[in-house]
């Protein structure tokens, strides 16, 4: 097996899990309860999280894509 099929397989049995933690409500109640108020808060809280204590920059940096104003919110 090719290493492109290994990834694509492993995409496709973790990409419907991940894609759940964005929308489940538990989740979502879950951030809440941790102070994170609105969706973007925790999305970006959850994606960041296995980075540590980083900032805004880094975090900007590392999802390329959202507005650095964005982020820093």
């Amino acid at each position: 097996m090719t290493a492109e099929r290994v990834a694509r397989t492993l995409w496709e049995a973790t990409e419907p899990v991940h894609a759940l933690v964005y929308f489940a409500p538990e989740v979502r109640e879950a951030f809440e309860g941790a102070g994170l108020r609105g969706f973007w808060r925790g999305y970006f809280a959850g994606r960041a999280a296995p980075l540590g204590a980083v900032g805004a920059g880094v975090v900007t940096a590392t999802f390329f894509g959202f507005a650095p104003e964005f982020v820093a919110r």
